[in-house]
């Protein structure tokens, strides 16, 4: 029998990422406020749109390869009653830019949209 090798457990920075981030576009209809938290070597997303879409697990990424361990970006998906959206989020400049893949279900199930958004770190 061959045992599986395990791959090492490599820990991120995610400092950058953490916290409260609000939406630039104040009058948005999306999601106004983003509670980022580390959670182990993952992170814990909470959402706040038209209503809070609760919480959901997000995977961290380093951007500079390999070698760096400062993670600058992260990926979730929300599973809601009528729709499935998938962030992709990435710091530039000091600014979380999301895109947003949004699929819907039941009787909108062909539509997707693509949206993003940019946010700001807050004090709150």
């Amino acid at each position: 029998m061959i045992g599986a090798a395990s791959e090492p457990q490599i820990m991120l920075d995610v400092s950058a990422l953490t916290g409260t981030w609000k939406n630039t576009n104040t009058a948005s209809r999306g999601v106004v406020r983003l509670d980022v938290a580390a959670e182990g070597n993952t992170l814990r997303v909470t959402a706040v749109a038209g209503e809070p879409w609760g919480s959901t697990i997000a995977h961290p990424y380093s951007v500079d390869g390999f070698e760096c361990r400062e993670a600058l970006a992260f990926n979730c998906t929300f599973n809601l009653k009528v729709l499935d959206v998938r962030l992709q989020a990435n710091i530039k400049a000091g600014v979380l830019v999301i895109a947003f893949l949004t699929r819907f279900h039941g009787e909108n199930a062909s539509s997707k949209v693509f949206t993003r958004e940019f946010y700001y770190r807050s004090a709150q």
